[in-house]
């Protein structure tokens, strides 16, 4: 199987503030199923294992903690299950920052 290893962004929800918050970029294993395990735990449906490589906030909490690990720290270049809807992916990035992918639909535009 390839490895699908793609730079990333990881974020945390801020339950003081509201919204996300970047708290390490990594590597996210994309072909990962959900049946792959980390740390003894299966990753499930909504999950994706990830490796941090350079940690912003190093005493965040970990979405998914393990017995051996809590916060960022203690995991920086080590392997860790993070949900899915908090990773940004480094070809998402760069597509945002082009623009649309697709062209704006006419006919709804003339209808507003």
């Amino acid at each position: 199987m390839p490895n699908a290893r793609k730079e990333c962004q990881l974020f945390l929800n801020d339950l003081i503030n509201g919204g996300d918050v970047l708290v390490a970029i990594g590597r996210a294993y994309m072909d990962c199923v959900p049946t792959d395990t980390v740390h003894g735990i299966p990753l499930g449906e909504e999950n994706v294992r990830v490796t941090i490589t350079v940690p912003n906030l190093k005493h965040a909490l970990l979405p998914i903690p393990t017995n051996e690990a809590t916060c960022i720290k203690e995991v920086v270049g080590g392997f860790v299950a993070w949900l899915k809807r908090l990773v940004i992916l480094e070809t998402s990035l760069s597509q945002a920052s082009r623009g649309p992918s697709h062209a704006p639909d006419r006919e709804a535009e003339g209808s507003k």
